[in-house]
């Protein structure tokens, strides 16, 4: 409640930054514009100075810029200058005109010149990385890839709206054409990674069902695109008191996931400005191990009487034992010990835990999906269950 007594108001506004991004676009794109034609102006070679996601560092100060020309040195040179117009060109004329074209599409519509979908999607973050702006901000976008559900209703700027109030979701917008967000009784937040559990507890509406009252459910079915990300980035800057949890599979892509979701995959230096560090681990967690454990073999069994586990390595014993359990891989193996490796940089007690989760998974040998829970019908309860433990450390 307000002072007054009136009841507070659930709707945010987004940042008028948020807003302003298109001029910023469009004037240094058609800054590079001049700078070219003072090149044939001046009977000189055209020349555009483009910063290689390559070979940066997440969060690096300084961005090395390589100048490419036409003609060029090579062939290779000159198509790769072609290229890059074109990308400055669409991307202006889609932000003067206001429209938003797909990287697929671009690759489509220009096969020759492109050759490679791979090509398109890395020279767009690099044209990003140059402006020093983010991939949408070019109104190049990704297919669309995230989705959620629950009680949010989504003022566009263009006077649309969008109600995710439903049992198969609404396709998550891209920040700069967000106007507001009307939160309503939203009380937590649950990004999941697999698209099957997201749809299952989507279809039983889950988010409105809850035990810790109603929430929204998102997925960007796997890895995270930076629609995605920038959107819970907004959420949790306009509502920092609504938790924001993320529930992956336990195994090592999962974790790379989570991690993902708090900083990004650093392959753009933008990636930064959409940090997600307040997010919490929900799980598959080793502690859940030995739960689940006991869950499934209740399930299985009718039994209400737990099996004993060993409180040193409360899962080992009895968790390897199931049907369920899946031995890790050799590309498993390899991925927790280059994602360790990539960590050594990294500090703080979240990168902490995550490195003991690896180390504990590579010396238990087996990893698990969170279907495990969804296929014996006991996700509901233990995601209620959990939910309120973490809601009452938040």
């Amino acid at each position: 409640m307000t002072s007054n007594g009136h009841q507070a108001s659930h709707v945010g506004s987004i940042p008028t930054e948020h807003l302003n991004y298109a001029g910023a676009a469009i004037s240094r794109i058609e800054s590079i514009f001049e700078s070219v034609i003072n090149n044939l102006l001046h009977n000189e070679p055209m020349s555009i100075a483009l910063a290689s996601r390559r070979s940066l560092r997440r969060r690096q100060s300084h961005v090395p810029l390589r100048q490419i020309q036409f003609p060029g040195r090579s062939a290779q040179e000159a198509q790769r200058f072609a290229r890059v117009l074109l990308i400055l060109q669409l991307s202006h004329d889609a932000l003067v005109s206001g429209t938003v074209l797909t990287k697929r599409n671009i690759f489509y519509q220009h096969q020759e010149l492109f050759g490679t979908q791979r090509v398109v999607d890395e020279l767009v973050d690099d044209v990003a990385t140059t402006l020093e702006l983010d991939r949408d901000d070019l109104n190049i976008v990704a297919s669309a890839k995230g989705i959620m559900a629950g009680p949010l209703r989504i003022r566009l700027i263009d006077g649309g709206e969008l109600d995710a109030s439903s049992d198969t979701g609404v396709v998550i917008p891209a920040s700069r054409y967000i106007q507001s967000i009307d939160v309503g009784s939203l009380r937590w937040v649950l990004v999941i990674e697999k698209d099957a559990t997201f749809r299952s507890l989507a279809s039983t509406l889950y988010w409105e069902m809850s035990a810790s009252g109603n929430g929204l459910l998102v997925t960007a079915k796997g890895y995270p695109d930076m629609i995605t990300r920038s959107f819970l980035h907004l959420l949790g800057r306009q509502q920092p008191d609504i938790p924001i949890f993320v529930l992956t599979d336990f195994d090592p892509d999962g974790l790379k996931i989570f991690h993902c979701y708090l900083h990004g995959s650093g392959n753009i230096l933008t990636d930064s400005t959409v940090d997600n560090p307040s997010f919490s681990w929900l799980g598959i967690r080793s502690s859940h191990l030995a739960a689940m454990d006991r869950v499934l073999q209740t399930s299985n069994s009718g039994s209400s009487q737990p099996p004993p586990t060993s409180s040193s390595t409360p899962a080992l014993t009895s968790f390897t034992a199931q049907s369920a359990a899946v031995a890790l891989t050799l590309r498993d193996r390899k991925m927790i010990v280059d994602t360790l490796k990539a960590f050594e940089t990294e500090d703080g007690v979240t990168i902490g835990s995550l490195r003991r989760e690896l180390q504990y998974m590579q010396v238990l040998g087996y990893k698990a999906e969170i279907q495990l829970l969804d296929d014996s019908g006991n996700l509901d309860s233990w995601l209620d269950t959990q939910i309120q433990i973490e809601m009452n450390t938040w």
